[in-house]
């Protein structure tokens, strides 16, 4: 016998060592570039009238529940491999257990909505619509094969095969069955996940990164100081009224004849407030980013002066939803812009990130447009906070 052939165990773990060193921090970056564009088509549909599309909601649950995780899934399993977190084998045992996992999760989707469809209309099930639970149980143990390799890690290695085995088992049951319910309902804040692979990806490939710069908490100009402490000050009592009047403005004034008008009223002057507390922020965050935040907060302040004019345009009016939205894109945005200085690479490739990221921050701002009235007294808190501890912890004793 020749004692140099390898045996079989070390010749399937070589060709694994081999398959799984083509999975580069490249190839970890392109998945999650193309997790994010599966995640953003999902939402744009969801967000836009696409969703009443013939098909459109079949494209819908094809991106969130199977593009867009599957990519995500090979892009955390590359980065863990490169890292060393995983070997090759546990590496490619999650890429390949995730393949089927999310492909039969997305037809678990499927098969309920035409249910769904069906039994509202009356007809009798088929056995595809039949078969949900029985789908998504063969979903839930692909799943757990492939999150095993990674909850392994979590354990000691001296500890007995068995134990860990077992151990793992528990876990990568119910983690199985999470993540299948989060992006079921979360997917709106997936293009998140598959951004912050993105960025992580690209600095792991970069052969230089570049360090970031320290944090600058505070101004060095004495006015511009007391100008941020003056607007958050100003902002926060504004903001109150606002709430207050939003919430209970018809029973105490005559500018809202009922509580749906005094709560536009409230929120759309909440908006504006939120413009002077931007450039606050803004004066705030320019040592830090430099003239690229003139940009953001020429872009954030514009997305809530949209959602001011929604909102006085008042609940019902044709053009609410558009100037919501027009608002959410300029602040996406506008919060991408400074995130993009960030990237490594070529500036055609920081173009790519940021617009990617702008249309996940377009997502996330709607809700943020949409409520902040509410929020922007909680900034003009943090702001005050921010101000004045640096000047406690500077005080000698």
């Amino acid at each position: 016998m020749n004692p140099d052939r390898l045996s079989p165990a070390k010749t399937r773990a070589a060709r694994a060592e081999a398959l799984a060193g083509r999975a580069t921090y490249k190839w970890a970056a392109g998945c999650a570039a193309v997790s994010l564009a599966a995640f953003l088509l999902a939402a744009g549909i969801l967000l836009t009238g696409a969703l009443y599309w013939p098909g459109a909601d079949l494209v819908r649950i094809l991106a969130s529940m199977f593009l867009g995780p599957l990519s995500l899934t090979l892009s955390a399993a590359a980065l863990s491999y490169q890292s060393g977190r995983l070997s090759a084998p546990e590496a490619l045992l999650t890429a390949a257990a995730a393949v089927p996992g999310w492909g039969l999760a997305a037809a678990a989707v499927i098969s309920w909505s035409a249910g769904f469809t069906a039994a509202d209309a009356g007809v009798p099930l088929n056995w595809f619509e039949a078969a949900t639970l029985p789908i998504l149980a063969l979903a839930l143990i692909a799943g757990t094969a492939a999150l095993l390799p990674i909850v392994n890690t979590l354990w000691s290695p001296h500890r007995s095969l068995a134990s860990r085995t077992a151990q793992s088992l528990l876990l990568a049951a119910p983690a199985a069955l999470a993540l299948v319910i989060a992006f079921m309902v979360g997917f709106l804040f997936a293009p998140f996940a598959a951004a912050g692979l993105l960025f992580v990806a690209l600095r792991a490939e970069s052969a230089d990164p570049r360090p970031m710069e320290p944090t600058t908490r505070l101004p060095d100009s004495r006015s511009v100081r007391t100008a941020v402490v003056v607007i958050a000050g100003g902002t926060l009592l504004v903001g109150l009224l606002c709430i207050g009047f939003a919430l209970s403005g018809s029973t105490w004034s005559n500018l809202a004849e009922d509580s749906t008008a005094a709560m536009n009223l409230g929120l759309a002057a909440g908006a504006l407030n939120a413009v002077p507390l931007t450039v606050a922020v803004g004066l705030m965050l320019l040592p830090q980013f430099g003239s690229v935040i003139r940009w953001t907060v020429l872009l954030v302040s514009g997305a809530f002066l949209c959602e001011a004019a929604s909102q006085f345009a008042g609940a019902g009016h044709p053009w609410q939803w558009p100037l919501t939205l027009s608002g959410a894109a300029l602040l996406g945005f506008g919060i991408a812009l400074p995130a993009g200085k960030l990237v490594p690479g070529s500036s055609l490739l920081r173009l790519g990130v940021t617009v990617g990221a702008g249309f996940a921050g377009t997502i996330v701002g709607v809700f943020i447009v949409a409520g902040a009235g509410f929020i922007a007294p909680l900034v003009s808190a943090g702001l005050l906070v921010w101000c004045f501890l640096p000047q406690v912890r500077q005080r000698p004793s």
